[in-house]
């Protein structure tokens, strides 16, 4: 069985409570996706997110500095919204990461199918 869910607009950083065990399938995709973006304006990028202006001036932001190879989050605690904190993935017991890590994908528009 899958468990399949969307992220969050919302998003934080967290290189402390679990190492990335591997990168997403389409990186390579993933890049290119990414450097689209930031060549888009501020305005084409909020007009693409669809998003208010502090989330748009975040993720501004992030693509200006971005790096994928670098101080990953795992995307269990990356997403900040409703289902992630009802998750909490910060306080996962013994198997419970294990669980998660083979029964839960996340679609992302940007990543494509992410392991936790």
């Amino acid at each position: 069985m899958r468990i399949i869910i969307s992220p969050a607009k919302q998003m934080r950083v967290d290189t402390d409570s679990f190492a990335c065990k591997e990168l997403p399938v389409f990186m390579d995709r993933t890049e290119v996706l990414m450097k689209w973006i930031q060549s888009l304006s501020y305005e084409e990028q909020k007009k693409l997110w669809v998003c208010n202006d502090k989330i748009a001036r975040q993720n501004a932001e992030r693509f200006a500095h971005m790096d994928l190879h670098k101080n990953l989050t795992p995307a269990l605690l990356a997403y900040d919204g409703i289902q992630y904190t009802y998750m909490a993935p910060a306080v996962f017991e013994d198997g419970q990461y294990d669980y998660v890590q083979e029964h839960l994908r996340i679609l992302s528009g940007f990543y494509g199918v992410v392991r936790p």
